[in-house]
């Protein structure tokens, strides 16, 4: 009676191992497909950023040659050297305004380009004397003529006041100097000055036809904290010296 109950535990544990023998052979002859891995979804966009109206389209920058052929007929095409870096295209990009000089009148700020506030109006740097420059205009010099409007604040009671505080000064055939992105200077000889209500700014102030002139605004007339400060903005435009 032992001897049979232990046959027959060993012939279970045999069929065991050959069943698992058979499972190993089976999985080497026919191995399971391998999982595709999932392919990566588009990345979300973003659509709730408006540009303002008026933003002009951009310039592509010129893309280096990928390759260069070979002067001999059937050579292999020389890979190319170029920079593939990004400031390789630095020096290609559209010269903006970064400074701007009125000997005369002591007055030398930085400029930065600007655009559109949320209520609509041009942007300024809050600093005075920190001018901005309307990037959604022309560029002095750029070729495109209309307006190169560069504006800022008078003052400010976190600040102080700024060099624009001695604009009233200038005059007539005065010059005014722009020192540009790229180390060129546009040099401009003041042709009028005029002041208008705050209220009253002449659409033609952005204009971007007609031949190139500078316009330089800022607060002007008398200042009244119950009205909402300065009443007036004073205008000096400038056309391009020797021209």
């Amino acid at each position: 009676m032992r001897t049979t109950k232990a046959a027959r535990v060993i012939a279970v544990v045999a069929l065991v191992g050959l069943v698992i023998s058979l499972t190993a052979a089976w999985s080497r002859l026919d191995p399971p497909s391998p999982v595709p891995e999932r392919e990566a979804g588009p990345p979300a966009v973003s659509t709730n950023v408006q540009a303002p109206r008026d933003l002009p389209p951009v310039a592509k920058p010129p893309w280096p040659s990928e390759t260069r052929q070979s002067p001999s007929t059937g050579s292999p095409p020389v890979v190319g050297r170029d920079d593939a870096g990004l400031g390789a295209f630095a020096a290609q990009a559209p010269a903006r305004p970064v400074r701007i000089r009125m000997a005369s009148t002591r007055i030398d700020a930085r400029v930065r380009p600007v655009g559109v506030a949320s209520d609509g109006q041009m942007q300024l740097p809050p600093n005075p004397r920190v001018m901005g420059w309307y990037r959604y205009g022309p560029a002095p010099a750029s070729g495109e003529g209309g307006s190169v409007v560069i504006a800022g604040h008078l003052d400010s009671n976190r600040f102080g006041l700024g060099p624009l505080v001695r604009l009233r000064d200038i005059e007539l055939g005065e010059s005014v100097q722009v020192a540009m992105s790229d180390g060129t200077m546009s040099t401009y000889t003041v042709e009028r000055v005029q002041r208008f209500d705050r209220r009253g700014l002449p659409a033609t102030l952005f204009s971007r036809t007609g031949p190139e002139r500078l316009r330089i605004v800022t607060c002007g007339g008398a200042f009244d904290a119950e009205a909402g400060g300065y009443q007036q903005n004073l205008v000096v435009t400038a056309v391009p010296s020797g021209r």
